[in-house]
């Protein structure tokens, strides 16, 4: 079963350092997959047509290599669902001959992604979107042969009946169909909607799990960490399951506390999210910071799956917080990972001293501490999103010299 983790977000995306890093890390938590996908790589989505430059063929054949010395499989992935005709013979070929290219890397698993693209048919001779991306599909997969196929369909939440009976009963059996839950990013799935999914589609569904992805923040310019662990999925989840990754937040090294639990999740039968998260950072950081980073997450550990997490409200907390940055900054090792905390320890910071009266004005382009805001409409959010209302506006919120625009219609 493939269980791991996909560079699927928005945003900035990760390098082949933080890439090829990651390989080890997966490989040493029990993770066997990492599919290449982000959405800000032109030739993954927007050029889709166009071949990969020489550079990036050489990075990848280094990043196949190193996962497979840790038992990670690279999936090589490609999104032409904005522009391709589906009855261009033209546009079949493309697709295939630079899919082609990347199974001449070494790489045996693929995947082709429909996912976030307006539910228009183009092309002739079928009778419902459905169809044109079955046949689509297929073609790959009869085509090339891969040692497996992950297609995530335009309509990857959700019930939708009569679009995913289709698929399932269009779509060749031994292709693995993504299903992100109830919801883009559900605050819960339960063994019930699984057997949904499983009756619509003929199969059982590929999960692509929204957490701990943090792109609707970061794409809108607002830094937001997701450090706590997996919630709300079921024990023995691998058994109702065709496989199963996890989008993570554009921040590579942050991301492998929450990844630690989500192995965890999987892999154990006696998970405890609270216990794991602590476990992850004792995992992953070097041990003169770990007591500092535990504190650090009771701050950060907010998520649409579960809004608590502390604030700085008195002076006590304050002193514990201005305690809690500088001992951070100077005990953390892993320089990259302190790269990408520090937005959020200098907004604590300036928090704490905002408590003690010696800061006026605080920045709205981060949140911790209590805050928890997503660009997203409270509609939206109930409705696509969440699942549930995910929204913490803190106190503290008075002190920005810009007006934080509200999202809550």
């Amino acid at each position: 079963m493939l269980l791991g983790v996909v560079e699927g977000f928005y945003g900035p995306f990760w390098d082949w350092v933080e890439r090829v890093n990651l390989m080890e890390f997966l490989g040493r938590v029990g993770l066997n997959t990492y599919i290449y996908a982000p959405k800000w790589d032109q030739h993954h989505r927007d050029w889709w047509r166009v071949p990969y430059d020489t550079n990036f063929s050489d990075k990848l054949a280094m990043l196949v290599d190193s996962a497979s010395r840790y038992g990670v499989r690279v999936v090589f992935a490609l999104s032409p669902g904005l522009d391709i005709d589906y009855s261009s013979r033209h546009d079949q070929d493309l697709l295939l001959r630079k899919i082609s290219w990347a199974m001449e890397l070494g790489i045996e698993d693929l995947a082709l992604f429909l996912d976030d693209v307006p539910p228009i048919l183009r092309g002739g001779g079928f009778k419902s979107l459905a169809e044109a991306q079955s046949s689509l599909v297929n073609k790959v997969f009869r085509e090339l042969n891969p040692r497996s196929l992950v297609f995530c369909p335009t309509h990857y939440y959700g019930l939708r009946e009569e679009y995913m009976r289709e698929l399932g009963s269009l779509v060749d059996l031994s292709i693995h169909i993504v299903w992100t839950g109830m919801w883009v990013a559900s605050h819960r799935i339960s063994v019930e909607d699984l057997e949904s999914a499983s009756n619509l589609l003929g199969r059982k569904p590929f999960i692509w799990d929204n957490y701990p992805v943090n792109d609707y923040f970061t794409a809108n310019g607002i830094t937001r960490l997701h450090l706590g662990p997996i919630k709300n999925r079921p024990r023995d989840f691998t058994k109702y399951i065709a496989g199963y990754v996890s989008n993570p937040m554009n921040q590579c090294e942050a991301s492998k506390i929450p990844l630690y639990t989500i192995a965890e999740a999987l892999l154990s039968s006696s998970y405890n999210p609270q216990r794991s998260m602590l476990d992850a950072v004792d995992y992953v950081l070097n041990k003169n910071s770990r007591y500092w980073f535990k504190m650090f997450l009771d701050f950060n550990r907010a998520s649409f799956m579960d809004l608590n997490e502390k604030t700085v409200e008195t002076e006590e907390d304050a002193g514990e917080v201005i305690e809690l940055t500088r001992e951070l900054r100077e005990s953390l090792s892993n320089k990259k990972l302190l790269k990408e905390v520090e937005p959020v320890l200098s907004k604590m910071d300036s928090i704490a001293r905002y408590v003690r009266g010696e800061v006026h004005h605080l920045s709205w382009r981060v949140q911790t501490s209590g805050e928890y805001n997503p660009p997203i409409t409270t509609e939206r959010m109930l409705n696509d999103i969440f699942g549930v209302e995910a929204r913490l506006i803190p106190w503290y919120s008075k002190a920005y010299r810009i007006p934080q625009h509200s999202y809550r219609s």
